[in-house]
């Protein structure tokens, strides 16, 4: 594959790991889930110490993401882009609000599962509107970009 093939490529790649953090949270929720049903009855399947995990996993590697974007990719394509500006101020703004959900699931995590489900719930909506208004605003822009950061 070629640098350009791979630049093209670059906006449908993150539709793809914007799925499976899409995936991986429906798991974490749903009673029917290939894990075990991690919320079902009293929390699903899993006990206690698999839930933690599997959350934390989870939560870490969304954080990861949110950090390359805000430190990487979002100032490379604001220097690309000025016209992003307010569209990257607000990806910006999602970001902490989902962090600020995401230390309230470890937080009940660290005394129980207790009111996991619920802070589930909520980090989901928030976490479908931001992916798919990300999408809407990033993903023609990136399958159009023909530099990249350079620590991405």
């Amino acid at each position: 594959m070629t640098d350009e093939q791979r630049l093209v490529a670059w906006g449908d790649e993150l539709v793809k790991l914007h799925d499976g953090f899409r995936r991986d949270l429906a798991n974490l929720r749903s009673p029917g889930d290939p894990l075990g049903g991690l919320l079902g009855g009293p929390l699903g399947g899993l006990g206690g110490a698999d839930l933690r995990t599997h959350c934390l996993a989870f939560c870490d590697a969304l954080h990861a993401h949110h950090e390359g974007e805000d430190g990487a990719l979002f100032p490379h394509l604001g220097g690309e882009h000025p016209e992003l500006a307010e569209v990257l101020d607000r990806l910006r703004a999602e970001h902490v609000v989902v962090s600020r959900l995401m230390e309230r699931i470890r937080a009940l995590l660290d005394t129980g599962p207790e009111g996991v489900g619920a802070e589930l719930d909520r980090l989901a909506a928030e976490l479908e509107a931001h992916l798919d208004y990300e999408e809407e605003q990033l993903v023609p822009v990136l399958n159009r970009m023909t530099t990249l950061p350079d620590n991405i």
